[in-house]
């Protein structure tokens, strides 16, 4: 009797308050993610201009997060951008999109970035993200994002585009 309760003492009862020890969180740390994105429309003082009206342009951001807290981090993205017009397609844009991101609760990220665009645009990209279906290893999200831009003796312009991708932890 008395081995049995030295056994549970020494063996079983550390791992049982190991089981109980709730995780904390490691910061930093980096989660990577991937997704597709649909520009809806961009308006200035001379035109608005619709996606799917005259042409067709997809793009397909790429990065790197590197979370400093539980409501903090700073995303590093990429973005290459295609359109096509009568059944011709070419990469029309990159866009090295920098800048910091803001956790809430139930999945909410406000991210505001800086825009750099090789179509010789810039300016700054507001990105509304939720993320669903929360996994250890990956999450699915949809973002709304608010492109404005400046630049290319171009007047300044306002947008809407739309965001699906996939997060990997």
């Amino acid at each position: 009797m008395n081995r049995l309760l030295l056994f549970v003492v020494v063996v079983l009862f550390p791992l049982l308050s190991l089981a109980q020890t709730p995780t904390q969180p490691v910061y930093p740390k980096t989660v990577v993610y991937t997704s597709f994105f649909v520009p809806i429309v961009s308006t200035s003082s001379k035109a608005t201009t619709w996606n799917f009206s005259n042409s067709f342009t997809i793009g397909f951001a790429t990065g790197i997060n590197v979370v400093y807290s539980d409501r903090f981090g700073f995303s590093y993205d990429v973005s290459p951008v295609i359109t096509t017009t009568d059944g011709n397609s070419r990469v029309s844009n990159f866009i090295f999109d920098p800048g910091p991101f803001f956790r809430f609760k139930n999945g909410f990220l406000l991210i505001t970035r800086m825009a750099f665009e090789t179509a010789g645009r810039f300016g700054e990209s507001t990105v509304l993200t939720k993320v669903f279906s929360p996994q250890k290893k990956n999450s699915l999200f949809v973002a709304l994002g608010i492109p404005l831009r400046f630049g290319n003796n171009l007047p300044p312009s306002i947008g809407a585009s739309v965001f699906f991708g996939i997060a990997f932890k």
